[in-house]
């Protein structure tokens, strides 16, 4: 089975204002379908992303320098992802397609995760 990282983007210059009950709608429509995706196996891992906190790390000189925001030149933000595990990809699109984070300006960005050989070894031995 493959795996795909949905990535949840927001225009951070977009931020709809939202009242407290509507708030904990939208948090109760992203638990149900995570916990959907959970009891149907597609679910691997998800997490929210810490807002307004971040780093770049880019070689200069040839040393690694750490600077602030990984989004200096752009208006977006990533706010949170979902690991997903899917057949393939048509069904990892349509899982993204019904994904609770496409309302207002968000929308999501689906990536094949390209498993490397030598992590997929470690995991197969681990489980024989």
């Amino acid at each position: 089975m493959a795996q795909y990282m949905l990535l949840l983007h927001r225009d951070r210059n977009r931020v709809p204002n939202l009242s407290s009950e509507e708030m904990k709608e939208v948090i109760r429509r992203y638990t149900a379908w995570g916990d959907a995706l959970r009891q149907k196996g597609k679910l691997i891992h998800s997490e929210k992303l810490a807002p307004g906190r971040g780093w770049t790390v880019r070689l200069q000189d040839g040393q690694p320098l750490v600077s602030d925001g990984p989004y200096a030149e752009t208006k977006d933000v990533i706010g949170g992802y979902y690991l997903l595990e899917a057949e393939n990809d048509a069904e990892a699109q349509a899982i993204a397609k019904d994904c609770p984070h496409l309302w207002s300006t968000n929308w999501v960005e689906l990536r094949p995760v390209d498993r490397m050989v030598v992590a997929e070894a470690r995991r197969q031995s681990a489980t024989a």
